[in-house]
């Protein structure tokens, strides 16, 4: 299981944190490390604070983009300690490593972790079908980086230590994080279209279809059947050449 979870860093910003960040995944056995724009990371403070755990900076994968580096993962977790709207169904490291051997079996992880200081963004945690938050202290709850991962490894390294004691069964393969933003786009663009989708502020309703089909961990055949509704509905508005009024959709809380 171990082998099929990566975490990711989004724009860290101390070399030295990633290098902890590197000591804490060896500690609890995994070795996939994703760099969204960070500072040079093989650098002597990041091999200091990484200890044996320099092979796993030295090939860490390192790309410019999140979403570039989430393409390929049927699954992405991501931290968050802010409550908000956007920011529900929240769950804790031990959730959310009860849940990885199923997944794992058939598909590749992704934990995102933020910047030191500002975490991440509504519209990274976008990526995510769940989110995560570490149970912590009200007085003072705010942990560093290689602490965050630290914590949500432990989890994930003892479910994996007792996942021969058997468990849920595997699940199917999920599309990958690609497929399902080229879903949403397409979504996105067609519900504008046929006035459903407020233009002010589509993201409010995108964010319940995204936790709905994030729920249902569709697989790419899925995937493609439902933007082949998409496309279907957008041939045949243009067609008919009617366009109700704009926003005049349904618009749960």
């Amino acid at each position: 299981m171990l082998e099929k979870i990566a975490i990711v860093l989004v724009e860290p910003r101390e070399p030295g944190n990633i290098g902890a960040a590197a000591r804490a995944m060896a500690n609890m056995g995994l070795s996939r490390l994703v760099l969204v724009r960070p500072p040079d990371h093989l650098v002597a403070d990041a091999f200091r604070m990484a200890l044996a755990a320099r092979s796993i900076l030295e090939s860490a994968i390192v790309v410019d983009d999140l979403a570039q580096a989430l393409a390929g993962f049927g699954f992405v977790a991501g931290t968050t300690r802010r409550h908000g709207a956007g920011r529900r169904g929240r769950v804790t490291p031990r959730q959310l490593a009860s849940e990885l051997p199923a997944l794992t079996a058939a598909n590749d992880v992704a934990i995102l972790f933020g910047r030191e200081d500002s975490g991440l963004t509504n519209d990274e945690l976008r990526y995510c079908q769940r989110l995560v938050t570490i149970p912590s202290s009200e007085g003072f709850g705010s942990l560093n980086l290689a602490q965050s991962v630290l914590a949500i490894a432990y989890e994930i390294f003892l479910v994996d230590d007792a996942s021969g004691s058997g468990g849920p069964g595997p699940q199917a393969r999920r599309a990958p994080t690609a497929d399902l933003e080229g879903l949403y786009a397409q979504m996105e663009r067609v519900l504008l279209n046929i006035g459903y989708l407020d233009p002010e502020n589509p993201a409010h309703m995108m964010r319940v279809f995204r936790r709905l089909l994030g729920r249902s961990g569709p697989d790419a055949r899925e995937v493609k059947a439902l933007r082949g509704i998409f496309r279907q509905v957008d041939w045949y508005v243009g067609r008919c050449g009617e366009r109700p009024a704009p926003g005049s959709g349904a618009d749960p809380d």
